[in-house]
């Protein structure tokens, strides 16, 4: 991808350079370098309900490519209204969590909704298959709702806030992997079904049709592929981000008893570039 000055792509860049090298500098005593990763990550997490919405989309296009001549199995699409609400859920009271300890709480932010029993039924209901190592993973967003609610009356001082951390991280990287294990994963295989349907019917419908439109449907194909190859590698990038929030969390964890400025600075730089990297990303493809 090339930048250009002015670009959204680009300015993305400059505040997660300019983000890395305040926080190099000036060391704050009020945590900073916590709130920036946390500001960084939100423009991930926001894309998760439009990746959701296309994955739906995907399926149904690919399903409008079976034909007499390109008999495929029809896709069982109705999965993904089924299993998105309980997925966009988990997503929204991660990324809730994550703004949470960097104070940037908001009155929309201690409006989690409840239900979290039910979580585990709910996702069952709408996918009989999902396994039960899948569907306890899913459960753990209970803990990080919960923290949430601590962290909003704690007053964010870091000894509370160290305390939350540890108690939290279990759930975090059980949550984290969820998202990307079998919620991305999910959204990845409706792509895929979508590009393997429609080369199929692009290769054999290329060989009957006149030349014009032949031509015309080659260039229809590419145009696609181009598209789905573009949001598959966001969904993995949005994967990439979640890895980057379990290991910082985990090092947050780790480091809880002796925080320091110039020490989480080392350690939050390059997580807040990466995680400003798949932010381009997925908002560029979703």
């Amino acid at each position: 991808m090339r930048l250009t000055v002015g670009s959204p792509q680009f300015s993305h860049y400059v505040v997660a350079f300019v983000a890395v090298s305040l926080l190099a500098i000036c060391g704050c005593v009020d945590l900073e370098e916590i709130t920036q990763f946390a500001k960084t990550s939100q423009d991930v997490g926001k894309a998760f309900p439009s990746i959701a919405e296309e994955a739906e989309a995907a399926c149904i296009r690919a399903n409008g490519f079976i034909n007499a001549q390109n008999p495929l199995r029809s896709l069982p699409c109705d999965i993904y209204p089924a299993v998105s609400p309980s997925l966009i859920k988990v997503n929204a009271v991660l990324f809730n969590y994550i703004a949470s300890l960097g104070k940037l709480a908001s009155a929309d932010l201690s409006k989690i909704p409840g239900g979290w029993d039910n979580l585990a039924a709910d996702l069952k209901k709408a996918d009989p298959k999902i396994s039960t190592d899948n569907q306890a993973k899913a459960a753990a967003a209970s803990v990080l709702a919960n923290a949430i609610t601590n962290l909003l009356t704690t007053g964010y001082r870091e000894r509370e806030l160290s305390k939350i951390v540890g108690a939290s991280d279990g759930a975090v990287q059980e949550v984290t992997e969820f998202l990307s294990d079998y919620a991305a994963g999910k959204y990845q295989q409706s792509l895929d079904d979508e590009w393997l349907y429609e080369k199929s019917y692009c290769d054999i419908m290329a060989t009957t049709a006149e030349p014009l439109a032949t031509d015309l449907l080659v260039r229809k194909c590419n145009s696609d592929k181009s598209r789905i190859d573009l949001q598959l590698k966001a969904v993995e990038d949005y994967q990439k981000a979640l890895v980057t929030i379990a290991k910082t969390h985990k090092k947050l964890d780790q480091e809880r008893e002796h925080w320091d400025a110039r020490q989480l600075s080392k350690d939050l730089g390059p997580a807040i570039v990466s995680l400003g990297s798949a932010a381009v990303s997925v908002n560029r493809a979703f």
